[in-house]
């Protein structure tokens, strides 16, 4: 429960997001292609042949840079999801 509001007083609140702003919350979309990139190159780095090692000096490169933009990419997912933004609300009450 809120506390309430004295007169004259402005009331500002905290709410989070409705779902059309978590829908266009940055985090999530940098999160989402940073996923699918990193899908695609872990994808070509278990693929990858003998060839494309020997160019790389016996590194895969493609699959640890993979593996790299999924743990990015679950980081912004997991910040979106724990912090959601909040919108302040003023109310004048007069």
């Amino acid at each position: 429960m809120s506390e309430p509001v004295q007169p004259g007083q402005p009331q500002t609140t905290v709410e989070t997001g409705s779902r059309m702003q978590r829908l266009f919350d940055l985090r999530y979309v940098i999160g989402a292609l940073m996923g699918v990139y990193g899908i695609v190159l872990v994808i070509r780095g278990l693929i990858d042949g003998p060839e494309e090692l020997a160019r790389a000096a016996g590194v895969s490169i493609n699959l640890w840079t993979g593996i790299g933009l999924l743990v990015v990419a679950a980081i912004f997912l997991v910040w979106g999801i724990t912090r959601p933004l909040g919108i302040d609300v003023e109310e004048n009450i007069d």
